[in-house]
């Protein structure tokens, strides 16, 4: 995402970014109201929001801790896992995490959910992680 720069490296989240991600969210939750732990949160939303939930009409719709966006509202996101399930037709070795925009007790920040390789669609997207190096490896 970013070449230009020596100071930092970028990449598609990983599994394990996310998992810590939401562990930290739960832990340091600077929610006003917090009707869910992080992980079990569903969206808050039921429309696509172009860019995201972070500037909507009605301010009781912004899925935002810790100054952290959109994990479990507004879209799916690819990651860097892989996960088969022989027993399911529709499982794909791709993964998608997080909420939906649409409120289903079921789309949630911690599930995993399978997909083909060639799946698209207006409510799948992704989010990246930078890498700040450290002055030792400049």
């Amino acid at each position: 995402m970013y070449t230009a720069n020596n100071y930092f490296e970028s990449d598609l989240m990983n599994s394990y970014a996310w998992d810590t991600a939401t562990l930290f969210l739960q832990v340091y939750d600077d929610r006003a109201s917090k009707p869910k732990m992080y992980s079990r949160q569903d969206s808050i939303v039921a429309e696509y929001n172009e860019k995201g939930t972070n500037n909507p009409k009605d301010s009781g719709k912004i899925d935002k801790i810790c100054n952290v966006y959109d994990m479990a509202s507004n879209y799916f996101e690819w990651t860097m896992e892989n996960f088969d399930s022989p027993n399911n037709a529709t499982s794909g070795p791709c993964v998608i995490r997080g909420g939906s925009p649409t409120s289903n007790s079921n789309y949630f920040t911690n599930v995993r959910y399978s997909f083909a390789n060639n799946v698209c669609g207006i409510n799948i997207s992704f989010r990246h992680l930078l890498y700040i190096k450290s002055n030792n490896s400049l």
